[in-house]
């Protein structure tokens, strides 16, 4: 088995963070291993002007590290899942899924918030994500949608620089990168906004063909995160989306089963379909719950 390893990831802080934890974990099960980071600029990263729909949101963070994959100038690639397509390239797999961090929003502001309740009539809202908009939109038409992009210390700054009541951020990236939040108030949505596909998941990236690189990988995955975010998947690739679209995907475990929940919003918030469904693990209620929402119609929302 080869003990050195070439890892590709974007070159975003979080992006950083999560590439460490990984080969943190790797070195724990393979002391004597050798790993160097490859940071790869994507179409993502040097578009921070238009919507991730606008320049096309499949893949935008991922494609240039798939293409380094394939082209063997890479061994494996860490993603934040939630920026993985539902389908990958030909001859490339998702071999790890570490354990999971949060999976959910929270609401970062200057003033204390109880509830999206005690928002401000027409309070601005900064969020570059269709799937919060469409939500957020849906429990409060009056809010104002702000568009936001760029790293969280940046999307911090906009607080004030934007005049914004908050901004929307996933707690998983806060988590990790262990964000000062001490000038903030923290308000979760972990039952008020569902989330991505995969969000708070780590997804290591690689070659089919590489058994080395596949049997290295194997030994840091968790079975209840693939689990759990293969349900997600199933959901997401099933209405044909990906993270850029006003899709809700959440599942999780309890009393052997798969809780699972999903959801599809018009960005206007006018009009939202949602569906809870129990299932068996390693079981299709991903993909049931998807073709319910088909056939009410929810397609309609993300042509």
């Amino acid at each position: 088995m080869k003990t050195d390893f070439i890892v590709g990831t974007r070159q975003s802080k979080l992006a950083m963070r999560q590439t460490q934890i990984v080969i943190q974990l790797l070195k724990k099960k393979f002391p004597k291993a050798s790993f160097s980071v490859k940071k790869i600029v994507t179409e993502g990263d040097r578009n921070l002007k238009d919507s991730l729909q606008k320049i096309a949101g499949k893949g935008v963070f991922i494609k240039e590290i798939e293409q380094e994959m394939i082209d063997q100038k890479i061994d494996f690639a860490v993603h934040s899942l939630k920026d993985v397509t539902p389908v990958l390239p030909d001859g490339l797999m998702i071999s790890a899924y570490p354990e999971r961090e949060s999976p959910y929003d929270c609401l970062v502001s200057a003033q204390p918030y109880q509830s999206l309740d005690d928002l401000p009539k027409g309070a601005r809202i900064g969020t570059n994500s269709s799937r919060r908009q469409g939500q957020l939109l849906y429990l409060r038409p009056d809010l104002e949608i702000v568009p936001i992009r760029g790293n969280v210390d940046t999307r911090l700054k906009k607080i004030a620089t934007e005049h914004l009541n908050g901004v929307v951020l996933a707690e998983a990236g806060l988590n990790r990168l262990g964000v000062d939040l001490s000038d903030f108030y923290q308000l979760s949505l972990k039952e008020t906004i569902l989330p991505a596909a995969g969000q708070g998941a780590i997804a290591i990236e690689c070659r089919q063909a590489d058994a080395d690189t596949r049997a290295l990988l194997a030994t840091i995955d968790d079975q209840q995160t693939r689990e759990c975010v293969t349900v997600e998947r199933a959901f997401l690739r099933k209405l044909g989306g990906s993270c850029n679209y006003p899709i809700g995907s959440y599942a999780y475990e309890a009393d052997a089963k798969i809780q699972f929940t999903g959801l599809v919003a018009s960005t206007n918030g006018h009009k939202l379909f949602k569906k809870a469904q129990q299932g068996v693990i390693d079981g299709p209620v991903g993909s049931q719950v998807a073709q319910t929402l088909i056939d009410e119609g929810a397609l309609d929302l993300i042509k």
